[in-house]
């Protein structure tokens, strides 16, 4: 038995062609690996750190590059970026960084500041060192100290987990890691030189309440930005002694369309207590802490 073929048509033809080419022109082009954008990165960074003769390591997605020795290099990248970074992502974190981030570190300020204005354009850098969110950039004087670039880490770490972390928790959660231990996956934050400014507006009934803080949205404003640093910092510590604060960020962070400031989380949170008891009580505890 024979069975006839209708002819295709022209259009028909046409009209599967345009299809096929259609979807080919949509199909979403292979997004560049880590690794490839690293190398893109670092092929873009690496006539800088030749000119300042800047060593240089890459561990994860970090790109470390100092005027140390290797040793110290490698040192900071280990028993402090990585460490800081394993026990931060266990603690608090689902989402890492999917960009390369570059971390420059100096052993003295003279390069840290001269560095800055050239390749930046800033001559009013901070004394320990910044984060530049949107070029994911690091600059630190490792000469005070390495408490900044943990600060610093943290803010680089928060940034994909929680895109809209209000400033007055992303500054006391990353202020709280500039005094701390790190073991394992634990990462603990201690009294620090913020606490003489803080015990003082208490003790002088000059420190406005928590609510007022957490509801400002000028978190900078010149008049407060210290002693909002130092409120914000020993809100976490608090909360951190009492085991709450790894509840109260990820409450915080997956309510926060309905809750941008953090208030009504902070609230649940401490319950059954009220705000004001609470506030009572944090504000007695920070009086008997010492430092150093």
């Amino acid at each position: 038995m024979v069975t006839s073929l209708r002819p295709i048509s022209v259009l028909r033809v046409i009209r599967v062609a345009l299809i096929l080419l259609t979807g080919l022109a949509a199909a979403p082009a292979t997004e560049p690996s880590l690794a490839q954008r690293t190398a893109q990165v670092i092929a873009n960074w690496k006539p800088r750190f030749d000119e300042a003769k800047l060593r240089y390591l890459v561990a994860d997605e970090f790109i470390l590059a100092g005027d140390g020795t290797s040793r110290q290099l490698a040192r900071y990248r280990d028993g402090t970026v990585l460490a800081a970074e394993r026990a931060l992502e266990a603690t608090y974190f689902d989402k890492r960084p999917t960009e390369p981030i570059v971390i420059c570190l100096f052993e003295s300020e003279e390069p840290y500041k001269r560095l800055a204005k050239e390749w930046f354009a800033d001559d009013d850098v901070p004394h320990f060192g910044f984060y530049r969110h949107r070029e994911r950039v690091m600059f630190m004087n490792v000469s005070t100290g390495t408490g900044t670039l943990v600060h610093e880490l943290t803010h680089a770490l928060i940034a994909p987990d929680f895109p809209t972390v209000p400033d007055w928790f992303n500054e006391g959660l990353a202020s709280l890691y500039e005094q701390c231990s790190i073991s394992g996956d634990t990462i603990t934050g201690l009294p620090n030189w913020r606490l003489p400014d803080l015990q003082k507006a208490i003790r002088a009934d000059q420190l406005r309440p928590l609510k007022e803080m957490i509801e400002d949205p000028h978190f900078y404003r010149r008049d407060l930005v210290g002693i909002n640093y130092a409120q914000a910092r020993y809100l976490m510590f608090y909360l951190q002694q009492k085991q709450l604060l790894r509840a109260y960020y990820r409450r915080f962070r997956d309510h926060a369309r309905d809750d941008p400031t953090g208030l009504q989380s902070l609230v649940a949170v401490i319950a059954p207590q009220t705000l004001d008891e609470f506030e009572k009580q944090w504000r007695a505890a920070v009086l008997e802490l010492r430092f150093p």
